[in-house]
């Protein structure tokens, strides 16, 4: 249990108690800022007094409570050492509570961020000497020291190293990772991985602390990541799916009707209005997530990520309000309406683009070794050469493909008044090999987008699946 500020990221204060069941432990690296049970029996309720800092922020204190998955869950708490804040090619000490409440402490190497990590052994050379000198359990407390002594640059030259030798000379960053251990006490793939901002250097002693109860995946991050990967798949995928239907196959669907309403115009009614609806869902996440408090403008990416994400769901809002009130296609002053709308969609989209690169640039995403904005440059590029290759088969059909086809054009036309913005169009117009060779090609690239999309939003998705 820990008091935090509004913004639930800052611990405050400090805890104080006589109750035997319960005691004082650190958190984040400052101590007795946090309280927990001393043993398994039931409570029906405990006795700790909190005491207030110096500097007492504005709004309201709370107290946030966390429930271990299970008294008997197993769990292996591990630091990295390495040169950058991701996880991958990294030296990583692990302090193990196996299944007998016996405590192991244990060196590894990271070569590969999504391969098992491999131990060290007494033979192998990484930068000094690895010797444990404590471990300890007291009060479900787990105390892990070890040493490092004997540090050698001289390194044969027929031996080559995916990893850096460790270095007094050097500092390093702190990465924690908790996970479970399996059924014969190995190392599984963990489910949290932070990105400390302590630094050490290897010619002093350093302390490091971090809380296990942390493992749990709480409500809180769980809004987190629904926001994040909501926002991915709407923005990605459906609601560039809607703009191309709407632009490239309003008069390749024309014929294509339900209830005497065109079908390109059903599809792109859903696809946007569901988009609106779960851009909403997803921002009512994050501010419960935020429990309403704004980002600090100190964290410039964080602050201006929430700014853009504003914009977005208030533009996308504004979307959706004016095609209710729009006037019918054949007014006269129905062209400032299209014109609106279409700067309006596509800036949104742009921006919305913006905003999504920013999230992968925060600081959460730092202990993902695959660097997410590399996925969006795939899906920029993928999504430029679908829309011009569009852009550019359209161009060209009415450029060049129309002296070949042979088309009466003599004949009645009519107006479709409902849908189609008063565009004229011939009646029983025979297709061009021309122009099926087009619609196959735009059918083509159209589920190419999906494709793409959906399998980029994929990726993006296990990556943020991971953040906490």
């Amino acid at each position: 249990m820990v008091a935090k500020d509004t913004s639930g990221v800052n611990i405050l204060g400090s805890w104080s108690t006589t109750d035997s069941s319960v005691q004082v432990i650190p958190c984040n690296g400052t101590f007795s800022n946090g309280i927990t049970q001393t043993s398994s029996t039931n409570k029906s309720q405990i006795q700790a007094t909190w005491s207030s800092p110096s500097n007492v922020p504005q709004g309201n204190i709370v107290i946030e409570a966390t429930i271990v998955q299970a008294y008997k869950k197993f769990y292996v708490n591990c630091f990295n050492i390495t040169l950058t804040p991701q996880l991958g090619d990294d030296h990583v000490f692990a302090c193990e509570r196996l299944s007998d409440d016996t405590i192991h402490v244990q060196r590894f190497v990271n070569l590969d961020g999504y391969s098992p990590p491999v131990l060290v052994t007494a033979a192998s050379n990484y930068g000094g000497i690895f010797q444990v000198s404590r471990v300890a359990q007291n009060n479900g407390v787990i105390y892990c020291e070890f040493t490092l002594s004997n540090f050698t640059n001289t390194l044969d030259r027929r031996t080559k190293r995916s990893i850096s030798l460790l270095s007094q000379n050097k500092q390093y960053q702190i990465l924690t990772a908790i996970g479970n251990l399996d059924s014969s006490n190995s190392l599984i793939q963990h489910f949290t991985a932070n990105v400390l901002t302590q630094m050490i250097q290897l010619n002093q002693s350093e302390t490091i602390m971090t809380n296990n109860t942390q493992g749990s995946t709480n409500n809180k991050t769980i809004l987190l990541r629904a926001h994040g990967i909501i926002m991915l798949f709407l923005w990605m995928l459906f609601v560039p799916a809607g703009i191309l239907l709407a632009r490239y196959f309003r008069q390749s669907w024309s014929k294509l009707k339900l209830c005497a309403i065109p079908v390109w115009y059903i599809m792109h009614q859903i696809v946007m209005n569901f988009a609106v609806v779960m851009t909403l869902v997803s921002f009512v996440l994050i501010l419960i997530y935020k429990r309403g408090v704004w980002t600090s403008q100190s964290l410039s990416r964080e602050f201006a990520h929430s700014i853009m994400g504003l914009i977005v769901v208030s533009t996308a809002t504004l979307q959706s309000i004016m095609t209710i009130f729009r006037c019918r296609p054949d007014h006269p002053r129905r062209f400032i309406f299209n014109y609106v709308h279409r700067i309006v969609g596509i800036s949104t989209l742009i921006l919305s683009s913006a905003t999504i690169l920013l999230a992968t640039l925060l600081s959460r995403y730092d202990s993902v070794k695959m660097k997410p904005w590399r996925i969006l440059v795939v899906w920029w590029s993928m999504e430029f050469v679908i829309w011009i290759g569009i852009e550019c088969l359209e161009i060209f059909y009415r450029k060049y493909w129309s002296r070949f086809d042979t088309i009466n054009l003599v004949q009645p036309m009519q107006t479709n008044s409902l849908h189609d913005g008063g565009q004229l169009m011939p009646i029983n117009a025979r297709p061009s090999s021309g122009n099926i060779f087009k619609e196959r090609f735009k059918t083509f690239l159209f589920i190419l987008h999906i494709l793409v999309a959906c399998g980029l939003s994929i990726v993006l998705t296990v990556y943020t699946s991971q953040i906490s």
